[in-house]
């Protein structure tokens, strides 16, 4: 059977519509595979993660997403359910989770077999729209089709977030689609030594005229000098990590700060939120699956547990910065592409540290691209130049805070443009996604 893949984003200038509907039709293909393989209807009732809508909103949000839309642009006439237009376009990122109750406590979802329905007849009222629409190149942001093209961008992005609540879903709520490969264990871990990056210019944003989509965030510019550092050669491992908890590093206050700590002990927490506790072992949640802990695969944890691994590593030991990361990996310019990487469902996991030769950067450092997503030490920012779109003024400005921390690279489920070089994702500190880390030191002259 073949295995499913995440086709490349169409450069807009140039792209045809064949290649558009493809696009699109990929992006579409790829979430049912993942809405499909949760068993039973029922399921689609339950909220695996109370930060989070319950998972019926998003059998039915990325088709109200395209719809509303294709309405501002007048690429669409006529509402196909103003209700559900409504309801399924509320999104959330709430300070605790009592605001997101408060959010959605007026709201009745529908029957999942309604939502099924409408997301069908939204299928295909785009594709009539991608058939039928005259194309003219290039698409810019005041085109008419980037309405589109930020639809298939944001079902990419939801993909990913759907994938992160149902690995919290009880093991017999999912099944595992035929196509889908984990990847291999190598059985053994690498020495994570500590590697000399050179120093050098960082330049930040993504260009106006490029040819590929772009969120606001993306675009702009800024130049920064960066100085010689250290940097672990690969992500912190499962390996690792299970030392610092051996350790008693989720019992020591002195890796944690005060926010964190008081999260870590309102919530019980003891270990990764993907690890199982298994007797005197671990097990490891996996998309579908519950298996031994890959010790050799990336830790995957939330901001606050990143930054207390990298306290417990000695004074002065952090995370990299966002100019750090884009010196380490694009520092001679070179941009890889994106087969390189563990990205775009190359496998359906995670994947051994530096298994990939492909995967190491001039710097010597492996997986800043691709694997997990890598969390930095900067908040999200906009650079100069920043301009919300007119179609998503909320993108990101509303998150220019304290708050959200940057993570950059991708993972293995990341595709579409946010697997491009430009992208910049951002959560909260307590929040998981599938992001590990990196440790960082300043160099002692």
């Amino acid at each position: 059977m073949t295995k499913i893949r995440s086709i490349h984003p169409p450069q807009l200038d140039t792209c045809d519509r064949p290649t558009l509907l493809d696009y699109f039709e990929n992006a579409w293909k790829l979430e049912d595979l993942l809405l499909q393989s949760l068993v039973g209807e029922d399921t689609f009732n339950l909220n695996p993660d109370p930060l989070r809508n319950p998972l019926i909103f998003y059998l039915g949000h990325s088709a109200v997403f395209y719809i509303n839309k294709l309405i501002r642009v007048e690429l669409l006439e006529h509402r196909l359910n103003p209700d559900y237009e409504v309801l399924f376009e509320i999104g959330v990122d709430p300070e605790v989770p009592e605001e997101l109750d408060r959010a959605i406590s007026h709201l009745e979802w529908p029957q999942v077999a309604q939502t099924w329905a409408y997301r069908e007849r939204a299928y295909s009222v785009i594709s009539d729209i991608i058939q039928n629409t005259p194309i003219s190149l290039p698409i810019l942001p005041d085109s008419p089709l980037w309405a589109l093209i930020m639809g298939i961008e944001h079902q990419r992005i939801h993909i990913e977030t759907s994938s992160m609540l149902f690995r919290q879903l009880p093991i017999e709520r999912v099944k595992r689609p035929p196509t889908w490969e984990y990847a291999p264990l190598n059985g053994y871990t690498s020495e994570n030594e500590m590697v000399e990056v050179s120093g050098g210019v960082a330049q930040l944003g993504k260009a106006y005229d490029d040819p590929t989509y772009g969120w606001d965030i993306d675009y702009g510019s800024r130049t920064v000098e960066v100085s010689a550092f250290l940097a672990s050669k690969y992500l912190i491992t499962n390996g690792e990590f299970l030392n610092f908890v051996k350790d008693g590093g989720y019992e020591n206050p002195e890796y944690w700060d005060a926010e964190s700590w008081l999260w870590k002990t309102q919530n019980k927490i003891q270990h990764p939120k993907f690890w199982i506790p298994a007797n005197d072992r671990y097990q490891y949640r996996a998309m579908f699956d519950e298996i031994d802990l890959p010790l050799d695969w990336p830790v995957e944890v939330n901001h606050y547990e990143a930054m207390a691994y990298s306290r417990s590593q000695g004074q002065g030991t952090r995370l990299m910065s966002e100019a750090e990361y884009n010196v380490a990996t694009y520092g001679n310019g070179l941009v890889k592409d994106i087969d390189d990487y563990n990205l775009n469902f190359k496998f359906g996991s995670p994947s051994p540290v530096g298994m990939l030769e492909t995967e190491k950067s001039e710097s010597g450092l492996y997986d800043l691209r691709g694997n997990v997503w890598e969390w930095l030490s900067d908040n999200l920012n906009p650079l100069s130049g920043y301009q919300p779109h007119c179609l998503y003024e909320d993108n990101s400005a509303i998150f220019f805070d304290t708050k959200h921390h940057m993570m950059l690279g991708g993972c293995w489920i990341t595709n579409g443009t946010e697997a491009l070089k430009y992208y910049r994702n951002w959560f909260r500190p307590h929040f998981y996604q599938h992001a590990g880390f990196r440790i960082a030191r300043d160099i002692k002259h």
